[in-house]
């Protein structure tokens, strides 16, 4: 049994053993905090105005500026290690525009670091090996942001979620609507012709605390309240101003009543927070009036009267309408309306008559008068009922004044509902002019006029110019007699020519009876000049009486030419006689303009080539040139394409449209003279249309406008015989030479400048960009690309791009003030399109506007010199809160190793920005004579400092600087060089140490330095000294070695160095000294060369020196405070690199503010709470050795086997 119970537990230590080498378990590198231990202590938030004033109210603007300021607190006797991290996520109700990274920092050092990404608000804390030695970790977090409408949308009251302590605290807020005014009125009648009007009155719309509020509404004449119908409603308000109207309000909540016609209502709560809808009806008194306005007031003891207006119109039928209905030449018969009582008003008896006077020249259709019933709906529309009987329900007789004849209507009871009257009046004879009837009609005090024209019949005529026939020169006309159907004898037509140019066609002409039905040409005659002459009319003679309508058609052929005292139109005149009289009408041909100028010119430009191709269509009209020649002048900047001129066919459409055809084989001549005009002159007679087509370019040409013309003209030997043919094309971005835009994405703006898109030629290109302070350029964004151009003028980013300091030079410059300037100028001529790209990093404040100004200069011929200038409104979002504006200055001294007084020429720099994971290339500076150089206007912030080229006779220093910059620094850098080793040619180098050191020395140190130094302070240090010192301590060690330093040290040091060698001030320093330097601190970094020192400098230690991996100078900046913290042992703290200023634990909240708090938390000042558990842990880091495990598997195993040669031996044995 105990065998068996050895094996299975060898083969369980086995099966242990395989599975944890195998990787099966998983080894623990750093761990999270989970939500179920939120540290998240307490939120406050603070809300600003327009201004930056603190909101003091509960109710806010939409989109306002936000600081959310979170603390943090981690549980003493956690286990929490370096590299763990805590995550939680900022409301969504918080707009970010750009990720947000920083420092978790304190009086002792930084705590770890914290990001924010924008697009999923998603807050990363992640600590360090800060919070394995002190307790009473804590700290706070602060976020500039805004409220963000696009999520914030609907109600007016919103809750937003914040994680408080493991649980979820709700916060209600409530903003103001986007409301124009906190009072709103309307009115509404009720329906066409209405009798009263709906009113509503919306207050407090801006949800303000109103206190003894009130409403004010002055009645206005010709309405009377109908206090019965007021009530109140709630009104819910949306935040895009949208109303609806909620439940009915408790009548004991307002007192409502009227006096000296005003209406008053006061509210029985104050304050009121919510907003009130009003509603009450008017009743209509004076019915004449069709217009009402109305004013009403909202008031408080804290609130001025607001005033709100509303006019209503009331649609109402007027009491006397008059029109005509219809007009019929035929019988020259015009039927009237007369629309009566249409507003529904009461009329006596004895009022209810209606005059209708009209032109004695005409007369009352008998019978023709009759009256209707109507209704007319809410809407206005009108139903046409029943007829009334005439001597029963009215009674219509005559009556005339001075040149006026018509009729009287009474009606026999009280009139109150509408009618509708209609008649018939007629010419009296027959109509040889135009005329106006002139008719009006009176009842009571009302009258209502209306005119008609009417117009004789006996003969007109008209032309179809619209179907005219351009390419044989026709064009149809028509003459219609008799068509008041009277009974004519002895008639003849005759059809002249006044104006010329037409020639009547005989087999064209076509008689028709009113049925349309061609007459026989027996029945008449038809008379001309034969042969047909230009100009000469015809006469038809109709050979029995005609009783009826009758039209004749026929066809002329017309020549503009032709046309007599040099007129553009075609008249022509018809005249009709009979046995009673004479009568005659005219009509007139209007030719297209191509005909008139006897051609036409346009042009096509092609932006790819830069060229332009003109059409001259020539002779249009056909006329015979014996000496025909074209001459165009080319206007600048064009010049002729060399061959480029072509002679083609032009074939014309009937309905006057042309079509460019081959070319023509015609022998013809082509001259361009200095005056850069061409002429084109034929060899031979022409009597047809043609095209003329050439070709000008702009190339080499300064292109300053949008449009370029030309005009060509006809000559048939030295007569004109065409008018100016201009023709005009477009040049896509002609006259443009730069043009800027730009768009905010997180951080940074992407700029993009269009440089030449009209592609002028221009020497000595040049553009010149001048931004605002509030925007740093990011050296290395900058690409120039070529472009590829449509024929449309479209450009199109193309490859490869430009190569800066061979295709082009950029220079950036930096004033005291931050402001930037760069001129990037072009090495050869440009003469097509570029794009420049680049990318500049906000330092605005959210909602400032960031500008840039850029200027296109060079010349050709003149001096070209064109502006354009883009503003973009920002938004920033940070995880500081201050919201300064500051910027700062980092100075560079390039100083030799040994001799500090000797300062170095030709030293080049690389500034990086540290955003995040990027690396931003601030700029490029080489130092000068002074072998020093300078970098302002640069943002507070990270960054890296880089050498890229050594001072002549120098060593490269290949380290990077980290520098951290707070806001409105002045830093002074040292930075030392080596000197190359002179050569000796005539004597080999010795090895030997002394001489040159070796990059693996031999000798090995007596004494190992120790990374913690046994050597006391000579003073000891304070935790918190309160004396500055007298001399600012230095991060490098002010005891020269003797020897060069190396990488490893050839002699040993005779005292164990420390791993942060300092010199001591006289007096231990203070942690927040109250005096800073009059001038800008100097900071030496260490070498990156130096660090073991063969010579130990004085041990003489700083108040509490700290180790650190990464060479570099912090500069104290307005960060967010993670907060000191106790330790039980003393800990070290940084060297000031500057004066030290006090770092606040928190920042201020102003009152205003939301506090969403939970477990308070002192903001900075350290604490000696009782310790608490944790109430978590993580997995524990740093557990990378397997070694232990495969140990204790082994001795297992041993033991296993051991037993088992025991229990075997021991059973032999038995």
């Amino acid at each position: 049994m105990r065998k068996r119970i050895a094996l299975w537990l060898v083969i369980l230590m086995l099966v242990a053993e395989y599975s944890y080498g195998l990787g099966f378990t998983t080894e623990v590198k750093a761990g999270a905090i989970e939500n179920d231990t939120n540290i998240i202590t307490s939120v406050t938030m603070a809300v600003y105005g327009p201004g930056g004033e603190t909101v003091t109210g509960d109710v806010y603007e939409q989109g306002s500026e936000v600081t959310l300021n979170y603390t943090w607190a981690l549980p003493d006797g956690h286990s929490y290690k370096a590299g763990d991290t805590f995550t939680f996520h900022l409301p969504d109700q918080f707009k970010l525009f750009n990720d947000i990274s920083g420092p978790l920092v304190s009086d002792e050092g930084d705590v770890g670091s914290f990001t924010v990404n924008k697009d999923d608000h998603l807050v990363v804390m992640t600590f360090n090996s800060f919070i394995e030695d002190h307790d009473n970790v804590h700290g706070t977090l602060s976020f500039r942001t805004k409220f963000d409408k696009e999520v914030i949308k609907g109600s007016t009251v919103q809750e937003i979620l914040f994680p408080v302590n493991g649980d979820t605290q709700v916060v209600t807020l409530r903003f103001k609507p986007n409301v124009a005014s906190t009072i709103e009125k309307k009115g509404t009648p009720e329906g066409y012709n209405a009798e009263s009007i709906q009113w509503s009155v919306d207050v407090n719309k801006t949800l303000e605390s109103v206190y003894g509020a009130e409403m004010n509404d002055p009645i206005p004449a010709g309405l009377t309240v109908d206090t019965v119908t007021a009530a109140v409603y709630q009104l819910d308000v949306q935040l895009d101003g949208t109303v609806s109207q909620g439940p009915l309000v408790d009548s004991a909540k307002y007192t409502l009543d009227v006096q000296d016609g005003t209406l008053k209502l006061k509210f029985a709560d104050s304050p009121i927070t919510g907003a009130y809808r009003i509603v009450f009806s008017t009743v209509i008194n004076d019915l004449t009036k069709t217009k009402f306005t109305n004013k009403a007031s909202f008031s408080g003891d804290n609130l001025p009267p607001v005033i709100a207006s509303a006019t209503v119109a009331v649609q109402r039928a007027p009491s006397l309408q008059k029109y005509a209905i219809r007009y019929e030449p035929s019988t020259q018969t015009v039927t009237w309306g007369i629309n009566y009582n249409y507003n529904y008003g009461t009329i006596p008896q004895a009022d209810a008559m209606l005059k209708d006077l009209f032109n004695d020249s005409q007369e009352l259709v008998p019978e023709s008068v009759k009256v209707y019933n109507v209704s007319v709906d809410s809407d206005g529309k009108v139903a046409v009922g029943s007829q009334l009987a005439e001597g029963t329900d009215y009674t219509a007789t005559s009556a005339s004044a001075v040149g006026k004849t018509g009729f009287k209507l009474q009606f026999m009871r009280d009139v109150t509902t509408p009618y509708f009257i209609e008649y018939k009046t007629k010419n009296k004879g027959r109509l040889f002019d135009s005329k106006r009837i002139y008719n009006t009609v009176t009842s009571g005090t009302y009258n209502a006029e209306y005119n008609q024209d009417i117009h004789p019949v006996i003969i007109y005529k008209t032309v179809d110019a619209a179907g005219a026939d351009y390419r044989n020169k026709t064009v149809d006309w028509k003459i219609t007699i008799n068509e008041d159907n009277y009974l004519m004898d002895d008639v003849v037509v005759k059809d002249t020519f006044p104006s010329g140019g037409l020639t009547f066609i005989p087999e064209s002409l076509v008689v028709k009876s009113a049925s349309g039905t061609v007459v026989p040409a027996s029945e008449y005659t038809l008379e001309y000049a034969q042969p047909v002459v230009q100009g000469e009319g015809f006469t038809v003679t109709f050979k029995k009486p005609i009783t009826g309508k009758y039209t004749i058609s026929y066809k002329l052929r017309f020549d503009y030419y032709g046309i007599k005292d040099g007129g553009d139109k075609f008249y022509n005149t018809a005249t009709v006689t009979w046995d009673e009289g004479t009568a005659s009408a005219k009509a007139v041909f209007n030719p297209r303009i191509e005909v008139k100028n006897n051609g036409f010119k346009y042009g096509q430009y092609n932006a790819a080539s830069k060229e332009i191709t003109w059409s001259i269509g020539a002779n249009y009209n056909g006329k015979q040139l014996q000496n025909a020649e074209i001459v165009d002048a080319i206007e600048a900047p064009q010049q002729l394409v060399p061959g480029s001129v072509k002679i083609k066919q032009l074939y014309l459409w009937p309905n006057g449209l042309t079509w460019k055809m081959s070319d023509l084989n015609v022998k013809y001549s082509v001259t361009l003279g200095n005056d850069n005009v061409l002429r084109v002159k034929f060899d031979e007679p022409v009597n047809y249309p043609f095209y003329v087509e050439f070709k000008t370019t702009l190339e080499g040409q300064l292109i300053n406008s949008a449009k370029v013309y030309n005009t060509a003209s006809i000559y048939d030997g030295n007569k004109k015989v065409s008018g100016d043919l201009t023709g005009a094309v477009t040049i896509p971005y002609g006259g443009e030479y730069v043009v800027k835009s730009g768009a905010q994405v997180g951080d940074k703006i992407n700029w993009t400048i269009n440089i030449n898109r009209g592609q002028s030629f221009i020497r000595n290109a040049k553009i010149t960009d001048v931004g605002s302070a509030n925007q740093m350029l990011l050296t290395d964004s900058f690409h120039l690309y070529p472009t590829t151009v449509a024929q449309d003028g479209t450009p199109t980013k193309a490859t490869p791009e430009l190569v800066k300091g061979t295709d082009y030079t950029l220079d950036i410059t930096t004033t005291n003030e931050g402001k930037q300037t760069f001129v990037l100028s072009f090495v050869k001529d440009i003469k097509s399109a570029y794009i420049l790209e680049y990318q500049s990093l906000i330092a605005a404040r959210s909602g400032e506007t960031v500008t840039n100004g850029v200027t296109l200069s060079g010349n050709n011929v003149v001096e070209v010199t064109k502006e354009t200038s883009t503003e973009i409104i920002v938004g920033v979002s940070s995880g500081f809160g201050t919201g300064s504006g500051s910027r700062s200055m980092l100075t560079i001294k390039k100083l030799d190793d040994n001799d500090h007084m000797k300062l170095l020429i030709g030293a080049t720099f690389d500034l990086y920005r540290l955003n995040g994971s990027e690396r931003l290339l601030i700029g490029t500076k080489t130092t000068g004579a002074d072998g020093t150089v300078i970098f302002n206007g640069i943002l507070s912030g990270s960054y890296v400092l880089v050498e890229t080229k050594a001072p002549e006779g120098y060593v490269l220093d290949a380290a990077e600087h980290p520098v951290t910059v707070g806001a409105g620094a002045y830093i002074v850098l040292p930075i030392t060089n080596h000197k190359l080793p002179s050569p000796t040619p005539s004597v080999t180098p010795s090895p030997t140490p002394s001489a040159t050191p070796s990059a693996n020395p031999s000798v090995v140190p007596s004494v190992s330095p120790s990374a913690n130094p046994s050597v006391a302070p000579s003073v000891p240090p304070s935790v918190n000294p309160s004396v500055a010192p007298s001399v600012p301590p230095s991060a490098k060690p002010s005891v020269a070695p003797s020897v060069p330093p190396s990488a490893k040290p050839s002699v040993a040091p005779s005292v164990p160095p420390s791993a942060n060698p300092s010199v001591a001030p006289s007096v231990p320093p203070s942690a927040n000294p109250s005096v800073a330097p009059s001038e800008p601190p100097i900071v030496t970094p260490p070498s990156a060369s130096s660090e073991s020192p063969s010579v130990t400098p004085s041990p003489t230690p700083s108040a509490t020196p700290t180790a650190s991996s990464v060479t570099g100078v912090i500069i104290p900046d307005e960060q967010i405070p993670a907060g000191p913290a106790n330790s039980s042992e003393p800990q070290p703290s940084p060297v000031p690199s500057v004066t030290a200023t006090e770092v606040p634990a928190d920042d201020e909240v102003p009152l205003g503010g939301v506090d969403i708090d939970d477990d308070d938390v002192p903001k900075g000042g350290p604490s000696d709470p009782a310790p608490s558990p944790a109430t978590g842990n993580l997995p524990k880091t740093g557990e990378g050795s397997s070694l232990p495990m495969y140990m204790g598997g082994l001795g297992l195993i041993l033991v296993g086997l051991i037993l088992n040669r025991w229990l075997t031996h021991n059973k032999k044995t038995k």
